[in-house]
């Protein structure tokens, strides 16, 4: 009877490692989160997966260092990332996650050429830090006016969260873009040992805790009318502006991990 109950614990430690490995593979391995494209007008087209603050946690072994090398390794004509063009318009603000902020960040110090592509809207029927297929439609879209709008940038990089990564990968297969294989992925993440955050770091955090703080705070009140729903995007806001705080004293302190 014991030997039956060991055998079948093994088989289910066996199991769960399995999965763990097939999940940590295909949705966590830094590795596995680039993917190449030829569009019809010849132009390169790069996509990085990225997870925004998870990559402060050692655990994921994939860093800040890794996004800025895989720019600086790709070398590209121009950038896009996730975040709202009309907010850095109207408000020279990177409204987008803490990654966007140093690719962003490493771009200007690079003088590489960078654009926005994100889209969400603050209304009743929003909540934050979530997206649906109407967004991805819409950050498609951009991509592609984008593309069309930098004919002359032969390899472009674009940048997202994983969930938009492998929602644009979809997208590009069904417009019939090309995949192409990466033969030297992993050499696309290595980079010099002295890593140090791109120096206007600092203050484009610091801009974007303001705006947190003031302007979406302001939207918020004046555009939700439900109070459920407006609590709960206040809250986001306290606990977005904790962790860009957080994140700041990192990028002071040029520490890739908490």
């Amino acid at each position: 009877m014991k030997k039956k109950i060991l055998i079948v614990l093994i088989v289910i430690v066996i199991f769960i490692f399995v999965g763990f490995s097939i999940w940590y593979f295909k949705y966590i391995y830094k590795y596995n989160q680039i993917a190449k494209f030829i569009n019809e007008n010849n132009q390169d087209i790069y996509i990085l997966g990225t997870y925004h603050g998870e990559h402060f946690n050692r655990f994921l072994n994939y860093s800040m260092q890794d996004i800025a090398m895989c720019i600086k390794n790709i070398n590209p004509d121009i950038v896009l990332i996730e975040s709202r063009e009309e907010t850095y318009r109207d408000y020279n603000v990177i409204d987008g996650p803490i990654d966007m902020i140093l690719a962003y960040s490493y771009c200007k110090q690079e003088n590489i050429s960078i654009d926005m592509i994100d889209y969400w809207e603050v209304n009743d029927n929003t909540m934050p830090g979530t997206t649906d297929e109407k967004r991805d439609d819409i950050i498609n879209k951009n991509i592609i006016q984008k593309l069309d709008n930098n004919l002359d940038k032969k390899r472009v990089l674009i940048i997202c969260g994983d969930t938009h990564f492998r929602e644009q990968i979809k997208r590009f297969k069904n417009q019939k873009f090309k995949e192409e294989k990466i033969k030297n992925r992993k050499e696309l993440f290595y980079g010099e040992e002295d890593f140090k955050y791109p120096l206007i770091m600092q203050d484009i955090i610091e801009n974007k805790i303001d705006y947190v703080s003031n302007i979406l705070k302001n939207d918020i009140d004046n555009k939700i009318k439900n109070n459920k729903n407006k609590e709960e995007w206040q809250e986001n806001c306290n606990f977005l502006i904790q962790n860009l705080k957080r994140q700041l004293e990192l990028v002071k302190d040029n520490k890739l991990y908490y």
